[in-house]
């Protein structure tokens, strides 16, 4: 590495003007927000790095949502290029599979200090000061599926001062993400870099320290499953010593994924207290950021009852309607976009369980099928045992599977369960 501290700002998954999926029946002023949120969290990053008077900014990939990407994504992304440029900090783009070369792009030229990354792995001095202090590495992908493990390409590269490489890609074929450019950390390791600036993967994460090699994940939840903060990571490196990599929030708006069970529950009053109860915990915990929930009600208990109105979750003038009265006039909004219920009424099931009906070998199957453990891989068998799994065509209904949560599994097979327990109770005399 070169004889000077070096800092700098990296980003990925940007996917500006991306929708944000799963809202439906949204007010206008809060649709409005929400299509200019990933716009405002990838302004925020050049914001900080600006400030912080970065030595320079990295995109690692999927600077779009699609290979049409919009003119207003477009404009926007040199806009803020522009104002790098103009603070003197240098910009190197790296495209993923969803901004790929051959994707349809304005003829406009970038500003002075932005580079992008070619088809093939290039090397290019990072100039500070007038003075060579490393070399930047990076690869764009000319067409959106990429197979190669291109991390082998980078091997023998490694040039004067510190080295930094981008790469869009999947290390060690993690699921929920499609597998393009697929690398081991071996791989990474072995070609000799000071860091590795990743792109693809959602989830922020810094998958090894020596050398750093690091996910931002996206810079803003555009969709359930991607809760919690997001933002860029703000990276210093030393001479003769390890990076440090400080992950900074850039976004406007959070996903919530919340329960509330209705275990011990006596009354409705306790019911409601709780609904209000966590929507002030969700506003407190986001810190005047506005959130957007998803809740689900769980449990077995007197309040199933009330649950099983109709209309009383979703319908007008319903709990998702109440839940979300006066929510759009906050700053700090903790807006409901969906409710589901899985509860169950007070029933002693292990007594149900070992009745001599067909209920209670029903139940006595399905604990069966928890206890060999692995439920999403048991979910899986059994589509596959049906011939089901082969016939699904599209590629997002096999990544929603493949990055179902324990607890996703879980909601699922307590849905199913309750859902055929229903009908297997009737005519089943004290029950």
């Amino acid at each position: 590495m070169s004889g000077r501290k070096i800092s700098f700002v990296h980003c990925a998954d940007l996917h500006l003007d991306s929708p944000f999926s799963g809202l439906s029946d949204i007010s206008p002023s809060l649709g409005a927000f929400l299509r200019k949120a990933t716009f405002r969290a990838f302004e925020n990053a050049v914001t900080f790095a600006l400030k912080k008077g970065a030595d320079f900014f990295v995109v690692s990939g999927d600077v779009y949502d699609s290979e049409n990407r919009s003119v207003r994504a477009q404009v926007f992304f040199l806009e803020q290029l522009r104002r790098l440029s103009g603070g003197g900090i240098p910009s190197f783009i790296a495209a993923g599979n969803h901004d790929p070369l051959s994707g349809w792009e304005a003829d406009r030229d970038f500003p002075p200090l932005a580079f992008r990354f070619g088809p093939g792995v290039e090397s290019v001095p990072l100039l500070l000061g007038g003075e060579r202090a490393g070399t930047v590495h990076g690869f764009s992908y000319p067409v959106r599926e990429v197979e190669e493990n291109m991390a082998l390409r980078f091997s023998g590269g490694k040039g004067e001062g510190v080295n930094i490489a981008l790469l869009h890609c999947n290390v060690g074929g993690r699921k929920g993400h499609e597998n393009y450019a697929p690398c081991s950390l071996d791989d990474l390791r072995a070609a000799g870099m000071d860091y590795w600036a990743l792109g693809h993967v959602h989830g922020a994460e810094v998958l090894c320290r020596d050398p750093l090699v690091v996910y931002p994940g996206t810079i803003q939840g555009r969709n359930i499953r991607e809760t919690g903060e997001k933002g860029v990571f703000s990276v210093t490196l030393f001479p003769g010593e390890p990076g440090c990599a400080e992950f900074i929030p850039c976004d406007v708006v959070r996903w919530r994924s919340e329960d509330i069970s209705i275990d011990g529950m006596e009354r409705d009053e306790e019911f409601f207290q709780a609904v209000s109860d966590l929507k002030e915990t969700v506003r407190r915990e986001n810190g005047g950021l506005p959130a957007l929930l998803r809740l689900s009600v769980s449990g077995r208990g007197k309040i199933h009852g009330l649950l099983r109105r109709p209309g009383f979750l979703r319908g007008p003038g319903g709990l998702l309607e109440t839940m979300n009265e006066g929510e759009e006039d906050r700053p700090d909004f903790v807006f409901t976009e969906e409710i589901s219920g899985v509860t169950l009424p007070p029933l002693d099931l292990d007594s149900l369980a070992g009745g001599s009906h067909f209920a209670g070998d029903f139940l006595k199957e399905v604990r069966a099928f928890r206890q060999r453990g692995d439920l999403r891989e048991g979910l899986k068998d059994i589509l596959r045992k049906r011939g089901i799994l082969d016939r699904i065509q599209s590629r997002d209904v096999l990544e929603v599977i493949d990055s179902l949560s324990d607890e996703d599994t879980e909601l699922l097979l307590d849905r199913g369960t309750w859902s055929a327990l229903s009908g297997l109770l009737e005519g089943i005399d004290g029950v």
